[in-house]
């Protein structure tokens, strides 16, 4: 009579090891015709990743889809691919229908895998002229893969940059401010040369001197951070606000409390904002 655990079978390891071995034999082949047929080594990305040989065997074979596909350079009107539906110009829906309409297309998208997302809040009667208007008329690659979605972002057609220049800042305050981020050797939110405290400083300059800030406490407290005003003017931006905020000294039980208006000034360069002038209470070059 049999125990509560199964009995130990020799040939069905050996079998389910053997199994497993070949797949990752079929895995193997797959990356050199991936490689050889579209130029993508995904060898150590899979590796660092130690999927299963199953999961690992779908992953390429999704892999390979798209590149097949993809390779057709085949192009298409979003229209088209949702289908070609039938929609009211914008123009000539109320107000009090214009939330419908909208769910109705946003649904007829999503029934053929195309997803339409914004960063910041857009009225309804905006984004429906977004999709109607603009979205329909735009090119796309024509790749019909199970699984996979088409997905355009409003703001990728009408840059919120207010939106930006709020996200660099707070980026960038997070980043000083926080002991558990590593020292970045390349700050994205900076721009190549730095005015702080009246001086101007090389990226590389400042990265090192903030280095020596941060390094003086062994942990800071952000009680408050607030943004007060933003504004935009083509290519330059600026932001205002406050904060308060304690560092642990380290090495020492005493804590330093800083206080203050902060402001930052940006500059757009290649769609990207960077700041090029800052102050913020206590950090001092």
């Amino acid at each position: 009579m049999q125990g509560p655990f199964e009995e130990y079978n020799e040939d069905e390891e050996n079998e389910n090891g053997e199994n497993e071995e070949n797949l990752r034999m079929e895995n193997e082949i797959k990356k050199i015709k991936l490689s050889l047929e579209h130029g993508a080594d995904l060898s150590k990305q899979l590796s660092d990743a130690e999927l299963p040989p199953e999961i690992e065997g779908k992953f390429l074979d999704y892999i390979q889809q798209f590149e097949d596909e993809f390779a057709k350079k085949q192009t298409i009107l979003v229209y088209d691919l949702a289908g070609m539906p039938e929609y009211k110009p914008e123009a000539e829906i109320p107000d009090d229908q214009i939330a419908g309409e909208l769910d109705r297309i946003i649904k007829i998208l999503e029934s053929k895998s195309i997803s339409v997302n914004t960063v910041c809040e857009v009225p309804e009667r905006e984004l429906y002229r977004f999709i109607t208007e603009e979205l329909f008329k735009v090119e796309t690659n024509d790749i019909r893969i199970p699984g996979m979605t088409h997905g355009f972002i409003y703001e990728e057609f009408h840059p919120n940059h207010e939106n930006d220049i709020k996200n660099r800042v707070t980026e960038l305050v997070d980043y000083l401010l926080d002991k558990e981020k590593e020292n970045a050797p390349d700050l994205w939110e900076l721009a190549d040369a730095i005015e702080i405290a009246g001086k101007t400083l090389t990226k590389g300059e400042f990265l090192e001197r903030t280095g020596h800030f941060r390094d003086a406490f062994s942990a800071f407290t952000v009680h408050e951070f607030t943004i007060e005003s933003a504004a935009v003017n083509e290519d330059d931006g600026y932001v205002s606000g406050s904060i308060r905020y304690e560092g642990n000294i380290e090495g020492s039980a005493e804590t330093l409390a800083f206080e203050g208006r902060c402001t930052f000034h940006l500059r757009r360069q290649y769609d990207w904002w960077n700041i090029y002038q800052l102050q913020i209470p206590g950090v001092a070059i």
